[in-house]
């Protein structure tokens, strides 16, 4: 097993409850993945922001095996946009309906779409369609102009008019899966404590339940001889196994294998980064959760305020907010010194919401060079299947959910689905020799 986050700690759980001698690889000195925290006044917090919707049951019943769904409180979310200055309410219909910067005529349009657009019943024939079309024609010029395109340029950045409505479908159907009602508030989840509690969970049980985990091994190469895998290599030692699971990041594959002609679709699949500012305030900035920065003059394009969904005195009374926003490889950002950012962008948020800086207590900054896979259109058609085309090496990468978004969810699932199928691998192969 290669990869400590939550869909390979999953797999290799499921392994080994069906009798599989399994060892886990985790570059990192624990088990998360991008779901890595640190500590504010105490509590650990994650580095990149985290809930659970209300639909996705594979990783609360995870966290219920854990012992800790007494941990997880489910509590009112409410959504914005910063738009002319201002923050907005975007959380029910009716705070559409009072959103000022569009007319009366195009509210109710962009209404109408937000009830048509998640109903599209076949995603696949969205998958060649450019999101911001799509949108367009469900919502209006006005609304696209002054809403979507800026929520697209902030996620995908230049690569923004190639993204395919499929995956935009994904998203808005998420949400209208979690609220029936269109005047109610969202509910969501978060594990009080941090989400860190799940993985040290999953380390303790994965040890007492015979899992080899070993922290801070990188792993060199994926063997391969006479056309099927035969093991990995890491810097100490070199490790034989009938069966290899990828659950990292699908860029990384391609120069780990050796002896075989990788997946040419492997490569092929981009990545988005990811930046994060946390920034510790004495007081809330404003009364919203999240909050999607409509205006490209601000050089962050999402604004949560975890605070605004956890109490602040799980942080010893201080309030919490993320800055945040996606970059291409190629872009500044990826690049840019961090801190040197982090300070940028805390300027702009003390210049445009009026935040005295004596009010901030600490600012803390975190980048990922990857995040996320760059879908573009045509995307399903490059989607790699989790049996790769090498014998007994596997994938399961937040690049194979689609037209869903990675997500906690998404990899409990699709770790647990590749240990289905790696069992039954294993079980026909036992039986054919």
């Amino acid at each position: 097993m290669i990869g400590g986050g939550v869909g390979g700690a999953t797999a290799a759980l499921r392994l080994r409850r069906a009798g599989t001698d399994v060892v886990l690889l985790e570059s990192g000195p624990a088990l998360g993945g991008l779901v890595a925290s640190f500590s504010l006044n105490g509590t650990p917090l994650e580095c990149f922001y985290h809930h659970v919707f209300p639909h996705e049951r594979e990783v609360a019943a995870l966290i219920a095996e854990l012992g800790l769904a007494h941990k997880l409180d489910w509590l009112p979310s409410t959504i914005g946009v910063y738009c002319d200055g201002r923050v907005w309410p975007f959380t029910t219909a009716l705070d559409l309906l009072r959103f000022r910067p569009l007319g009366l005529r195009d509210r109710l349009r962009a209404g109408i779409g937000a009830v048509t657009l998640p109903r599209a019943r076949d995603w696949t024939a969205l998958d060649t369609v450019p999101a911001r079309e799509w949108l367009e024609r469900a919502s209006g010029e006005a609304m696209t102009r002054l809403v979507w395109d800026p929520i697209l340029a902030q996620k995908f950045s230049g690569a923004a008019g190639g993204v395919p409505a499929a995956w935009m479908w994904g998203r808005l159907s998420q949400r209208a899966s979690n609220r029936r009602n269109p005047f109610a508030r969202e509910r969501l989840g978060y594990l009080r404590g941090g989400f860190n509690q799940l993985f040290a969970a999953l380390e303790h049980r994965l040890g007492a339940e015979g899992v080899d985990v070993r922290l801070d091994q990188r792993v060199s190469a994926i063997d391969v001889a006479d056309g099927r895998v035969k093991g990995v290599a890491t810097a100490g030692s070199d490790i034989e196994a009938d069966a290899v699971l990828y659950a990292g990041t699908l860029p990384g594959l391609t120069g780990l294998v050796r002896g075989a002609v990788p997946d040419p679709r492997w490569a092929a699949i981009g990545g988005l980064g990811a930046m994060c500012v946390i920034v510790e305030l004495r007081r809330a900035l404003q009364d919203l959760y999240w909050v999607n920065v409509c205006d490209p003059t601000l050089p962050f394009g999402g604004l949560i305020e975890h605070t605004n969904l956890v109490p602040p005195v799980d942080y010893g009374g201080s309030h919490v907010l993320y800055l945040s926003r996606y970059f291409t490889a190629d872009e500044a950002l990826a690049t840019a010194d961090v801190a040197g950012e982090a300070g940028r962008w805390v300027a702009a948020l003390a210049d445009r919401f009026s935040l005295d800086p004596a009010d901030v207590l600490s600012v803390h900054p975190f980048r990922t060079p990857y995040a996320a896979p760059l879908v573009k259109l045509g995307y399903r058609a490059g989607v790699p299947p989790l049996r790769s085309t090498i014998p007994g090496l596997y994938l399961s990468t937040t690049a194979q959910v689609y037209p869903q978004d990675r997500g906690m969810n998404e990899a409990v699932r699709g770790g647990a689905d590749a240990a289905q199928v790696i069992v039954d691998d294993l079980s026909r192969a036992a039986v054919g020799a």
